[in-house]
């Protein structure tokens, strides 16, 4: 019986048997139940041939073969040989030359995609993280609170529908509609203007400051059917001229009408719900933003964070040498809640460094010698893996920051973020707007 895991190697095998060097390229096409079809060029094999090689890798793959009438195709037997030769979701196999992999999936298709925007309308951050729990939002409203203390205009987008928190975290009064509310019309070209402004509202956190901070929640006072929203708001929708509108797509439209407003924020912060999901997908690779990606020290957290960087590593947006304009650039790991020791930080590197080693370059596999791999020491803080800390503080759990009464002082908000705050104001202003400490960070 063969399983999931060796049904790619098992046909590579099935096909290189039978036509030795002379395979040309393959593509194979994986549908959602996991079944492979192989498609060869026309003239990879005599006419002969192709029958016996179908009942081959039909027997050799068991019930991951469609059938002996699908198992192996020609090109020219495809129906729109374009949507799988040019499909944005074809990936090359590992180890294997000239061979490619379309994925069909029902969700998680956008971690492995070429990047929708390389550089968003204005400065845009994503704060995620693969587990809750972790301070995620608490973090980024520190965040809008701290660029509105420096005169920034903020937009903080609660992008956690299942698990909404930022909205009371920053608001008393939510205004009529939330982002649930866009996402369901946008898959019916519905979301304009005038329904982002009644999505928006106010924050009282930047009341004494000379920015400000305006929030959307995931849900305002008058959303209803939440639940069958939240049932809709991941099906991919078509665009008028025929284009996948899938949930990338809609969060960048989003930011493009934000950008497009009479008075535009200077900067949008987005709050990424936890786990491996279409919204987190989306949001860490596909926006262009600054992508802060959370994580205590625990094993589960490093487990799951290995699976991700390992799928990573096979991204359009992920190239040998780590070119400006790849995406590992723009992701910089935060230690959340850590303990103030010096041994703690450095367990942290440890296992984040180790965890990253599933998405660096490796050295021993070159593709081109014309292109040198982007090597990283384990303490080299411009590393992607090397954390920007958050300090643990019993102080700030169940943070109120709307009651100017009840929140914590600045000071007590500045040593526990402080260094993440600084640090993340010059990823997105990068050109002196800075804030004050913390070490300088490469953004590029």
């Amino acid at each position: 019986m063969v399983r999931f895991d060796d049904v790619l190697d098992v046909a590579i095998k099935g096909i290189h048997a039978e036509l030795g060097s002379r395979t040309g390229s393959i593509t194979f096409v994986r549908d959602v139940a996991g079944q492979l079809t192989a498609v060869l060029e026309d003239d990879a094999l005599a006419a002969d041939k192709w029958g016996p090689l179908a009942n081959t890798l039909n027997e050799m793959l068991g019930s991951f073969s469609p059938g002996p009438q699908r198992v192996l195709l020609r090109r020219s037997d495809l129906i729109d040989a374009e949507d799988v030769v040019n499909s944005p979701d074809r990936i090359p196999v590992p180890d294997a030359d000239n061979t490619w992999l379309v994925d069909r999936l029902l969700t998680n298709q956008d971690w492995l995609r070429k990047p929708l925007l390389v550089k968003p309308p204005l400065p845009l951050a994503v704060a995620y993280s693969l587990k809750g729990g972790v301070g995620r939002s608490t973090a980024l409203a520190a965040l809008a609170w701290h660029l509105a203390r420096k005169g920034k205009k903020v937009l903080a987008v609660d992008l956690d529908l299942e698990a909404p928190g930022l909205g009371s975290l920053l608001l008393k009064d939510l205004p009529d509609y939330g982002l649930v509310d866009w996402l369901v019309e946008a898959l019916v070209g519905q979301a304009d203007p005038l329904l982002l402004q009644d999505c928006l509202a106010l924050s009282a956190v930047a009341k004494d400051s000379t920015g400000i901070v305006q929030v959307m929640p995931a849900f305002g006072k008058k959303t209803g059917d939440y639940v069958a929203k939240i049932g809709r708001v991941f099906l991919p929708g078509i665009s008028p001229d025929g284009s996948e509108q899938g949930m990338a797509q809609r969060i960048a439209g989003l930011v493009d009408i934000i950008g497009k407003r009479d008075e535009p924020p200077d900067v949008v912060l987005l709050d990424a719900r936890a786990g491996l999901q279409d919204i987190g997908a989306a949001a860490v690779t596909q926006l262009g933003a600054e992508v802060f990606l959370f994580a205590r020290d625990e094993p589960q957290s490093w487990q799951a964070y290995r699976l991700l960087f390992k799928h990573l590593a096979r991204s359009k947006g992920v190239e040998y040498g780590m070119q400006d304009e790849d995406l590992r650039w723009r992701l910089k790991m935060v230690a959340a809640q850590l303990d103030k020791t010096e041994g703690a930080l450095s367990n942290w590197v440890e296992s984040s460094y180790e965890a990253w080693s599933e998405m660096y370059d490796e050295e021993s596999r070159i593709p081109d010698e014309s292109i040198s791999a982007q090597t990283f020491a384990r303490d080299d803080r411009d590393a992607p893996h090397y954390p920007l800390p958050v300090y643990f503080d019993w102080g700030l759990r169940g943070i109120a920051l709307t009651d100017s009464a009840e929140r914590p002082t600045w000071a007590v908000v500045e040593a526990a973020f402080g260094a993440f705050l600084a640090a993340a104001t010059v990823r997105l202003f990068p050109e002196g707007e800075g804030g004050s400490g913390g070490d300088p960070v490469r953004t590029r």
